[in-house]
């Protein structure tokens, strides 16, 4: 009985592993301009990565391709969008690859940061936060209040 249940526990491991591995969605976010990264981004996907690109549109900013990989073909997409966080404008990319694993997504994503990096330079440094506003030399400090004298 426990050699039954030890099979099945052991199953029901390897279907959520697998079932995990196929719906993979990997995405990377990167302080670039988006009209800038548009077309090295389907470049890399055509020139380098040698896919079929089935389907783009640069102004909903997706493209839809297909990978030939140990004999098999398989549908992916590349989606690439404008985020806003802390007044600060970068782009993401979401990268899936139906039926392959992550890593192939995630390998396939830090390639195109490369491409990136060498075709666009570095991405836009974070910018400073200012700190609390200290008075200049020359200016006198405000005056703290006192206690009222009885």
């Amino acid at each position: 009985m426990r050699r039954l249940l030890r099979s099945v526990l052991v199953s029901l491991l390897l279907v959520t592993a697998l079932t995990t591995a196929a719906g993979a969605r990997s995405d990377k976010t990167l302080a670039y301009a988006r009209d800038s990264v548009w077309p090295t981004a389907v470049r890399f996907l055509v020139v380098d990565e040698k896919v079929k690109v089935t389907d783009k549109d640069p102004d909903a900013g997706y493209v839809l391709f297909e990978l030939r990989d140990e004999g098999k073909t398989y549908r992916g997409s590349l989606e690439v969008m404008t985020v806003v966080r802390d007044k600060r404008t970068s782009v993401r990319f979401v990268l899936q690859i139906a039926d392959r694993p992550e890593w192939m997504e995630v390998a396939m994503l830090n390639r195109l940061e490369r491409k990136l990096r060498t075709e666009l330079g570095s991405p836009s440094p974070t910018p400073v936060t200012p700190g609390p506003s200290e008075p200049k030399p020359d200016e006198p400090k405000p005056a703290e209040p006192t206690a009222p004298t009885k």
